[in-house]
Parts: C-alpha cells; structure tokens; sequence
C-alpha cells in the first residue's frame, strides 16, 4: 500500500478451532467484520469502509481511503463478532 494513497486491503476469515469449519474460510461473514487502523501508532480507528465486500472462499477486501494510509507505519487490525470465526 503507498502512502496517502487510496487502495485495497485483503483478509481472510476462518473458523477456530471450536467452529464447525475449523481451519476452513468462513464466507457469508461481511456485515460482521470490521477493522481498526492505527496510523503511526497513534489511536485506533474504525476503517470507513464499515464491512468488507466479500471475494470468496473466506476472502474480504476493505477499501481504504487516502487519509486512511497517511503514514510510514499502519496496523489494521480486523475482527468479526462471529463466534469461533478469526479474521
């Protein structure tokens, strides 16, 4: 990703080891994943692309927006509030 410039980020959701597709992408789960970005190591933020679109196969992209990748060092960090599901 360049800095300050908008562009596309890429997870992949699974089932843990409880779910009943352990170790398999989980597809069907875009309206519960969402992600933080800390730019810099500053506070964390929610990314405006609220939910990801759905690729396949358990892959998700998040658009992200140009102030989004203002930085030299970016952590997105995202999560689902599926149980047993690891984005």
């Amino acid at each position: 990703m360049e800095k300050n410039v908008a562009g596309k980020w890429v997870v992949y959701a699974e089932g843990n080891l409880n779910h009943a597709s352990a170790g398999l992408g989980i597809t069907g789960d875009a309206a519960n994943i969402t992600a933080n970005v800390r730019i810099d190591g500053g506070a964390a933020n929610a990314v405006d692309d609220t939910n990801p679109t759905e690729l396949e196969d358990g892959y998700y992209i998040f658009d992200i927006t140009a102030a989004e990748s203002n930085g030299d060092n970016l952590l997105i960090a995202p999560a689902s509030s599926t149980a047993n599901v690891i984005v």
